[in-house]
């Protein structure tokens, strides 16, 4: 069947709006699966390497929420895939796993060397010991704060980037901002915000889709009437190419209609309380972008209409898309007009 996405009107349901300080453990937890999100809106399914994944998680997480985790020194944690195993074997010996059952269930489990399990063993027990005989030392841990533990490399690579962070005054301005009297303005990292869309189709037909977003950081400037939505990103390349058209991570991964999305959802609530551009205040969107590798550079990536414009356009186009199969059935043969 032929469907004109021209007929389809997006509403928000402002009574179902609200914020939440909330955990990534609860955030992503199977209490909020029926939500949709930027990344689920399956625009794009980039892959990232568990590094990838283990150096980012901790750069936002040491640098928005110092107060919660602490990154613990070195403890001779090997790299990559053979980190993961060694963590594994780890907890399940304390759960009683004998040591090689351990090691095989552990390489099975991360796909390390699955062929050649056996043969890799002593290697394993080899590599690992030191880091093992290190977490069995006594040492006092702190009360109501997570601790990071990565592999030596990971470690300071995640070092690097927090100091190339901390000393960039602009990415530092745009996260702790303060008055001409050094009074900070109000700043929230890491909160989470949940909306329902009314999606109508001709006016007759609708479909309501749940979503959720949660910021890395936005500040309020009440004095000057400035919303400013920051989201900190790492980039295994250059953070001066994050931007570029051919080859930057902006365009790669669509990251202009993330913002876009947060950004409007952000406007939404706080519309409640006035923070309306009819009452005069502005909008401001950054990436605060840095290199996890080289010189460990980063910058300070501002968001223009012209990319807000095309990430309305892909995140609205995506929204009706995905309430038109509500509507209709997702085993409906569409054709999009």
């Amino acid at each position: 069947m032929d469907i004109s996405l021209k007929d389809f009107k997006i509403i928000p349901d402002m009574s179902s709006i609200r914020k939440m300080d909330m955990s990534d453990e609860e955030y992503f937890s199977k209490k909020y699966n029926n939500y949709i999100s930027n990344s689920r809106l399956k625009y794009i399914n980039p892959k990232f390497t568990t590094n990838s994944l283990n150096i980012g998680s901790a750069v936002h997480e040491l640098i928005l929420q110092p107060k919660d985790f602490v990154l613990l020194p070195k403890m001779g944690k090997p790299s990559a895939k053979l980190g993961e195993v060694a963590d594994m074997v780890y907890n399940l010996e304390k759960d009683g796993v004998d040591r090689i059952d351990a090691i095989r269930q552990a390489c099975l489990k991360v796909g390390y060397f699955v062929n050649q399990i056996d043969r890799k063993i002593n290697f394993i027990i080899e590599k690992c010991t030191p880091y093992w005989d290190k977490l069995n030392e006594p040492r006092t841990k702190k009360v109501d704060v997570e601790e990071i533990l990565l592999s030596d490399n990971d470690y300071d690579t995640v070092t690097a980037c927090i100091d190339s962070c901390n000393s960039n005054s602009e990415i530092m301005s745009k996260l702790h901002p303060t008055d001409a009297f050094g009074e900070p303005y109000e700043s929230y990292n890491e909160i989470a915000f949940f909306i329902d869309f009314i999606v109508t189709y001709k006016d007759k037909q609708c479909a309501r889709l749940k979503f959720k977003m949660k910021a890395d950081n936005y500040t309020i400037d009440r004095e000057n009437r400035i919303l400013t939505l920051n989201d900190l990103k790492t980039s295994s390349k250059p953070a001066a190419w994050f931007m570029n058209e051919e080859y930057g991570s902006l365009i790669h991964y669509h990251y202009y209609r993330q913002l876009y999305l947060y950004n409007w959802i952000l406007w939404l609530y706080y519309s409640k309380e006035g923070i309306t551009k009819e009452n005069g205040w502005k909008s401001e969107c950054n990436f605060l972008v840095v290199h996890t590798g080289g010189e460990f550079d980063s910058k300070c990536c501002k968001l223009n209409d012209y990319w807000l414009k095309r990430g309305k356009i892909e995140g609205e186009y995506l929204l009706k898309r995905i309430a038109a199969y509500e509507i209709f059935g997702w085993n409906s043969e569409i054709n999009f007009i």
